[in-house]
């Protein structure tokens, strides 16, 4: 099965005024590490979604969801399967999606906590035959067009998106996603979470 809709258009058509920025590869691996990190160094136990375009890019990253699992039940990492990643329920959920799939254009992270949130939602922009003349073909000058914010709002729209596409590949993980919006996406959690604030 193979999804053609990017997960950017989705989260900008349902966040009015919301314009795409422009990101380098790079830029977004310090990004993500950042908000990695926070999991890592907090005592939070979040929601954590990230979305790697090829299973060669999430295998650089996977020692750190095996650290962030360790702190939170509710970890997805998705990624187009090159070798061995396939869809399983082990120390955390992997969902395997097809190399044709608009999530293979892009690169998502997503973290809902009780006290914080944040989300980079970004699409590769992929570049003219004009712009590759000029540009080096270095992995690091690839860009990526898309939306990092700490907003609540944003992040949750972001978060209830992508747990509907991990819910499309994988129909058995249906109480578990229903877990995750009962505990970070219902408006309780939400009253809950202002309150803390």
């Amino acid at each position: 099965m193979s999804i053609s809709n990017s997960v950017v258009a989705k989260l900008l058509e349902v966040c009015e005024g919301w314009r795409p920025q422009m990101y380098f590869k790079s830029s977004l691996t310090a990004l993500s590490h950042a908000m990695e990190d926070l999991v890592l160094t907090d005592s939070d136990r979040p929601l954590v979604i990230a979305s790697f375009q090829r299973e060669r890019y999430y295998r650089q990253e996977a020692h750190r969801y095996r650290r962030i699992a360790k702190k939170t039940n509710q970890v997805y990492v998705l990624a187009a399967p090159e070798a061995e990643f396939t869809n399983s329920s082990d120390v955390y959920e992997t969902v395997a999606f097809e190399s044709e799939d608009a999530l293979a254009q892009e690169w998502h992270l997503v973290i809902i906590g009780q006290r914080y949130s944040s989300c980079l939602i970004c699409r590769e922009k992929i570049p003219t035959q004009e712009e590759t003349k000029y540009n080096s073909a270095m992995d690091t000058n690839r860009r990526f067009e898309g939306i990092w914010t700490f907003d609540r709002t944003v992040s949750l729209k972001a978060a209830a998106i992508l747990l509907a596409r991990i819910a499309t590949y994988r129909p058995e993980l249906k109480s578990k996603i229903k877990q995750a919006h009962q505990i970070y996406l219902s408006a309780s959690a939400q009253k809950a979470t202002k309150k803390l604030l």
